[in-house]
């Protein structure tokens, strides 16, 4: 029986960040692969593509950008081991390295990382709605993408009220759906795709366009997760062994997305303005013929809501890890006011969706890299053989409620090293010149400079923390 089935009462309201009991410790990594198929099958992966073709790469290059980036979610297979061992949340664990009250700081950012990205998934949720009643034949206007958000985000609202074991059930169902459909897409487009432009599309620079490409996926992609790792994982049976876990996460996450990017690529030679359109899910709706389109959108529409529900239950659990504590109603209120600000901005005012998506997927991404570079590295010289202490986690007998000082520093140190390096369109690095100042390569230097600070401290320490 499933993790989910197994617990009734696993719900947004009531789970909380308690380690996990030993009896319902029951999971198995095939759960883990169908929650992360899940949390990346949704359209939004072909606007990915779109994104990696519009950096001015080649066919063969898009592809090896799209390998790389998705290889980011080796972060996300790192920390949901965590999670197996700590049996909690991974911001909660994220404790022991910073202490409970200098884990504020970098459970604040998860938190506010994690609400952009429901405003993301609502977004994307929205222009699919749309595109599918365009599809159906209603002409495009700000009513209908108005009705549209109303639409979707009342059914995200109501999904997430629902206990997890029915999300993770709709989760399975709806990846088999919508990668189906999805197969079906592909095939369609490979068939009607002018192969002798895809293949004839010129190179672009390694350094100003390849990395870059890799860096916006990475942090769109496993950067942006590795935060929730833990999440989905605590649940899993002590004898899981590690590398089912690690196949089940990475598997689960990479070939829908890798499929979902492939797609964009091959739309972006048939479709030149798809990365830059206000709207490149309508876009895409398009040049497909009505009796795919329709079902295809339809699909879509109901598995951007898995993934905006799973954006959710993790925030919520970062809210509880803060110390807030509020009724799961007024957490979703909270979160449903913020999200539809910033979706009605983007849909409404600024009309461009990938613009500020973007400069959200750089700048976001730079923070997190550090702080994932600091949770693995403690996991893997320290957490990985000892285990975490429970008195640490919840500061017991007066244990571990202050600010780790240096950890801290190495995490701040690595982001701001990053920002300095970084054009993210709304804070630009003065020293983003020269090699980075049209690339992305600050995410790199953030997770470098955090781990080598983070690692030459363990190493002066030469102990267990």
């Amino acid at each position: 029986m499933s993790e989910i089935n197994r617990n009734e009462t696993w719900k947004v309201e009531s789970t909380g960040i308690d380690r996990v009991p030993d009896a319902e410790q029951t999971g198995k990594p095939i759960e883990l692969f169908w929650v992360w198929s899940a949390a990346n099958i949704g359209i939004l992966g072909v606007v990915y593509g779109a994104i990696v073709v519009a950096f001015g790469l080649s066919f063969i290059q898009s592809i090896l950008a799209a390998l790389v980036g998705v290889a980011s979610f080796i972060l996300v297979g790192y920390t949901s081991f965590a999670g197996k061992r700590g049996r909690t949340s991974t911001l909660t664990l994220s404790r022991v390295i910073f202490g409970l009250k200098g884990n504020i700081a970098p459970t604040t950012f998860s938190w506010i990382n994690l609400m952009g990205w429901e405003a993301v998934n609502v977004i994307t949720g929205t222009l699919t709605l749309a595109a599918l009643f365009q599809a159906a034949g209603m002409s495009a206007s700000h009513s209908l993408t108005a009705f549209s958000l109303l639409l979707f985000g009342g059914l995200t609202i109501v999904v997430s009220l629902l206990g997890q074991n029915t999300v993770v059930w709709m989760q399975s169902w709806f990846s088999r759906i919508f990668g189906t459909m999805t197969l079906i897409v592909v095939l369609y487009i490979v068939f009607n795709t002018e192969w002798s432009k895809v293949l004839s599309l010129p190179s672009g620079s390694w350094l100003t366009g390849f990395l870059p490409a890799v860096s916006v996926i990475a942090a769109g992609t496993g950067i942006s997760w590795a935060i929730a790792g833990a999440d989905y994982s605590r649940y899993q049976s002590p004898q899981s062994s590690d590398k089912s876990i690690f196949a089940a996460v990475v598997g689960g996450a990479c070939l829908p997305l890798m499929l979902l990017m492939f797609t964009g690529i091959l739309l972006s030679v048939q479709l030149p303005d798809l990365a830059s359109s206000a709207n490149p899910i309508a876009l895409i709706g398009s040049v497909l013929p009505k009796w795919m389109a329709i079902p295809y959108l339809l699909a879509a529409t109901a598995g951007i809501v898995t993934i905006a529900v799973l954006s959710l239950y993790s925030a919520s659990l970062n809210l509880l890890t803060l110390g807030v504590k509020v009724k799961q109603s007024l957490a979703v209120s909270i979160d449903a006011v913020l999200v539809l600000a910033i979706a009605i901005y983007v849909l409404f005012i600024s009309e461009d969706f990938l613009g500020p998506f973007i400069s959200f997927l750089v700048f976001c991404g730079v923070f997190l890299a550090a702080w994932a570079a600091i949770f693995i590295l403690d996991y893997t010289k320290l957490r990985r053989q000892h285990g975490y202490d429970a008195n640490a986690l919840y500061g017991l007998n007066g244990q571990n409620r202050g600010v780790r000082k240096v950890p801290l520093f190495c995490w701040f140190l690595g982001a701001f090293c990053g920002l300095m390096v970084t054009k993210t369109g709304f804070i630009d690095g003065p020293l983003a010149i020269g090699l980075f100042a049209d690339s992305s390569l600050g995410l790199f230097v953030s997770f470098l400079v955090s781990l080598v600070g983070y690692g030459l401290y363990l190493a002066s320490r030469g102990a267990r923390q």
